[in-house]
């Protein structure tokens, strides 16, 4: 009988220790994840900043549809007057549609920039902001390809900063 009383008094001594240290530990672990569930925060809300970007590649990419027609057009007037077959009236019309060419660009220059600030006050588009820098330093270059007659040259510079907004646009969504 003593012997069964000293077996269980060891038996009941000897269980209840491995129990604890397992019960400690995965209430230690569950106190490490609640703090963890309660920093993760929703992604934020960038469909405004996308929304700004949509709306200048938008703007781009009708004007780029329009351009190519009126840049064509543009170079055939300027061989023409330099051939001497067209008129003055002519050439003041070719002459204000190249104003009206360049300063569309430079509108173009102006939202790019502000886009690009935008983007650079935000810490949150950083990495887009590296894929966004120099869009408007490009749409200045084309504004002084197309002041100097090379339209051509000029588009491809604007198909370039429409490629660099889409981009910007899928890395952002």
């Amino acid at each position: 009988m003593k012997r069964i009383l000293i077996l269980t008094l060891i038996l009941l001594l000897a269980l209840p220790a491995p129990a604890f240290p397992q019960k400690r530990s995965s209430s230690t672990s569950k106190q490490k994840r609640k703090p963890a569930a309660t920093a993760k925060q929703p992604p934020p809300d960038l469909r405004p900043i996308a929304a700004q970007v949509a709306e200048q590649l938008k703007l781009l990419t009708r004007f780029l549809y329009l351009y190519g027609k009126i840049s064509t057009g543009l170079q055939t007037a300027d061989e023409q007057a330099k051939r001497g077959e067209s008129n003055q009236t002519l050439i003041n019309q070719t002459s204000q549609s190249k104003a009206s060419v360049v300063a569309n660009i430079d509108n173009f220059r102006v939202g790019l920039e502000k886009l690009e600030e935008t983007f650079h006050a935000n810490q949150m588009l950083q990495r887009q902001y590296l894929k966004l820098l120099g869009a408007s330093e490009a749409a200045a270059t084309a504004k002084q390809l197309a002041a100097a007659g090379r339209f051509d040259e000029a588009g491809r510079v604007l198909l370039s900063v429409a490629d660099r907004l889409a981009d910007v646009l899928v890395e952002i969504r």
